[in-house]
């Protein structure tokens, strides 16, 4: 009876109206609000207000990456998953690519240089399409818009990760024109003491990785501060490399008294071991600090890797290849009174990615620092329990400089170029008993490239088991630094894109839930990095268009036994392909690296005595990839299985062991280039036996 009050209450709430709700146990009754009016860090404190578990579970589901104020999964104007700390545990995951290639609609394609690339619904989208943040801060790099992959960021830190499958430019800008990776770390209440974790990893030829993690958080009242680390070294691979070009060829010639004396052939095979050749080293450290409505994040991120791979060819030694981040936000939420909100922020960041400073005959320096310098406003004001409006700017300065004398002429007698921001943007959301909507808008001007305007619409509806979402947006992908500066006769535009999105959801029982959605891309004027004769380095331009339709299925569970989540991804880019760099030839309906279907599964069951036990893979439809400079050849089915298992003894409290193994048929995958570059397939990490222990000293009770 007391589950169904609760439940009838809920409702009641949900709709907008002002009630009580009967706590457990006999306590008083507590005055209920508008918990869907309420910031997330608000709604979490209600855990210890008496609020029912049932109520509970649906808090824990509000996220606020898809309209910076939270909402249920089931209601928010976008398409969303969330993965959680306790799925991320369970799984064994590596690292962020074994997280986010279960994401329906998710996959990597391999990239220069040893660096891997996200793919969203069979689009190429690194190079600025996903916007990556980590804890509000902004990791794509200003120059390109990349972010690296690849033991990387220490996935045993993270709470939750929040994603956009689809279009985030109306809330984010440029970075957000394809999804959004939200990536939130344990705060000081989180940690509340010291976590400690070690993890090892032995592929078949070298170790896969060997990284340290330590977290200290505490909360004195008022002030919570938190302190991460992350380090650690690691292999891409321990397979063979085979590039495009066999030999490659160096004629040393002597001449004496102008007669040919001596002519030397060197040849360099193209192959070489990936093991000591392709290190992912990562050093990570993560500073928050929370002061009542003030807080501060600075975060220091150097990725050292190496790479034996360029263009077409393979360099005889491996080189340093460097990507480097150093980021900060002071943020204030100052909530004036209970209808109106004021968020003023300070954004800095100095990254340099693709670093080299080794000058030699085959590998040129590259040493480009980009600086982005950001002040934002927002306001937010509840109008009424069933109508929100959010308004803010923003503007930012991108400056580069190159710190090498030897590259000052790269932008001509320019030797600091800067470009200029400035961007508005609004959003009303209205509750109403037959729908909610949501209708936003973002304008950016920049001196660089004009103008961009997006606007987005959302309708979003829950009846009894039933979900709906019926969306709509346009968004962009910003040209940035070496875009604007190596663009094709000296000029490039946005990319812009129109998506459209329904979304349908089922919930079977108390523990399931199935969705199912389909979507329609369209991007005009994609930017492209192409090289031709005459231009080895290459360049960006548009070109005419790009983009998928298909359809995504999940079906989820979860109980007090474990949880299982199951996922189907398909897509076609028949109709929508415009750019021969990533076409496949005599397949229409199809991008080079990207398999059309892709089917996902992870689950955990909870033995008995602290034990549990993870499965967890993927199967992927046939891929087409360029093996040689004119020839592409097709791969057939793929399927990766990973199996981890781990335990918690009951005497040890905070103590947890796991030992996993990955790709348990020893499939030996390969990334394959989505895009034409003359670059060959990436090998991945054969078989890995993966063992970590975390230890974690005073945690917090749940």
């Amino acid at each position: 009876m007391k589950k169904l009050f609760g439940l009838l209450a809920f409702a009641w709430l949900s709709a907008g109206q002002v009630g009580l709700a009967q706590s457990p146990a006999g306590r008083d009754t507590t005055r209920a609000l508008d918990y869907a009016a309420m910031s997330l860090e608000d709604l979490l404190q209600l855990k210890d207000a008496g609020v029912s578990s049932e109520l509970e579970k649906t808090i824990n589901s509000l996220i606020g990456v898809a309209s910076q104020k939270p909402q249920s999964t089931r209601k928010t104007p976008s398409i969303i998953t969330l993965v959680t700390e306790e799925e991320i545990a369970a799984s064994g995951a590596r690292d962020l690519v074994d997280v986010l290639r279960l994401v329906p609609g998710f996959d990597f394609a391999g990239d220069i240089q040893n660096t891997l690339g996200l793919g969203v619904r069979g689009n190429w989208a690194a190079e600025g399409k996903v916007l990556v943040l980590l804890d509000g801060q902004e990791i794509n790099d200003a120059l390109y818009g990349n972010v690296s992959f690849g033991n990387h960021f220490d996935v045993g830190q993270i709470k939750r990760i929040e994603i956009i499958r689809g279009p985030g430019s109306a809330i984010y800008g440029g970075f957000a024109e394809y999804g959004v990776v939200s990536i939130l770390t344990k705060n000081a209440d989180d940690l509340g003491g010291l976590r400690v974790s070690g993890t090892y990893g032995r592929m078949r030829g070298a170790y896969g990785r060997q990284n340290l993690s330590v977290s200290v958080g505490k909360r004195w009242r008022d002030l919570g501060v938190s302190l991460a680390l992350f380090t650690g070294q690691g292999n891409r691979s321990d397979q063979t490399s085979y590039n495009y070009y066999s030999p490659v060829e160096r004629l040393d010639t002597v001449y004496t008294d102008e007669t040919v004396d001596r002519v030397d052939t060197v040849y360099q095979d193209s192959r070489f071991a990936m093991a000591g050749n392709s290190a992912l080293n990562p050093f990570n450290v993560n500073l928050g600090i929370t002061y009542r409505g003030l807080s501060f994040r600075g975060i220091v991120d150097q990725y050292r890797t190496t790479s034996r791979s360029l263009y077409g060819f393979t360099t005889p030694q491996a080189y340093p290849l460097n990507f480097d981040s150093y980021l900060a936000e002071l943020k204030y939420v100052w909530k004036i009174n209970r209808k109106l909100s004021v968020t003023p922020r300070l954004n800095w960041k100095r990254q340099m990615p693709w670093r080299n400073v080794v000058d030699s005959q085959e590998y040129e320096v590259f040493d480009v620092a980009a600086s982005r310098y950001r002040a934002g406003l927002a306001f937010s004001y509840d109008a009424s329990r069933m109508v929100n409006f959010m308004l803010g700017g923003e503007l930012f300065n991108d400056r580069s400089q190159y710190q090498q004398d030897a590259m000052v002429t790269r932008y001509g007698e320019n030797t600091r170029p800067t470009l200029r921001n400035r961007a508005g943007f609004g959003q009303v959301l209205v509750k109403h008993r037959l729908a909610q909507l949501t209708l936003g808008a973002r304008f950016d001007y920049n001196s660089g490239y004009g103008y961009a305007f997006v606007p987005r619409l959302g309708i979003t509806q829950k009846w009894n088991h039933w979900h709906a979402k019926l969306l709509y947006a346009n968004s962009f992908r910003a040209p940035v630094m070496e875009n604007i500066y190596l663009a094709a006769e000296g000029k490039i535009r946005p990319e812009e894109t129109r998506i459209a999105e329904v979304e349908i959801g089922y919930q079977l029982s108390k523990a399931m839930l199935l969705t199912a959605n389909v979507f329609d891309a369209r991007t005009d004027y994609p930017i492209v990095f192409y090289t031709e004769e005459g231009n080895p380095d290459g360049g960006y331009t548009n070109f005419d268009r790009t983009g998928s339709r298909g359809l995504e299925v999940e079906y989820r569970v979860k109980d007090n036994w474990g949880f299982l989540k199951l996922n189907h991804s398909f897509y076609t880019s028949a109709g929508r392909q415009g750019v021969p760099l990533y076409a496949v030839a005599g397949h229409s309906n199809l991008n080079l690296a990207f398999p059309a279907h892709r089917l996902n599964g992870v689950g955990n069951v909870q033995l008995k005595r602290g034990w549990s036990i993870s499965p967890s893979g993927s199967w992927l439809s046939t891929r087409h990839g360029y093996v040689a400079a004119d020839s592409i050849a097709a791969f057939p089915p793929t399927l990766l299985l990973n199996l981890f298992v781990q335990y918690q003894p009951r005497r040890v409290k905070g103590l947890t062991a796991g030992v996993g193994v990955y790709d348990l048929l020893d499939e030996r995958f390969v990334f394959l280039p989505a895009y034409y570059n003359d670059t060959a397939p990436l090998p991945g990490p054969s078989r890995e036996v993966v063992v970590r222990l975390t230890y974690h000293l005073f945690k917090p009770k749940k």
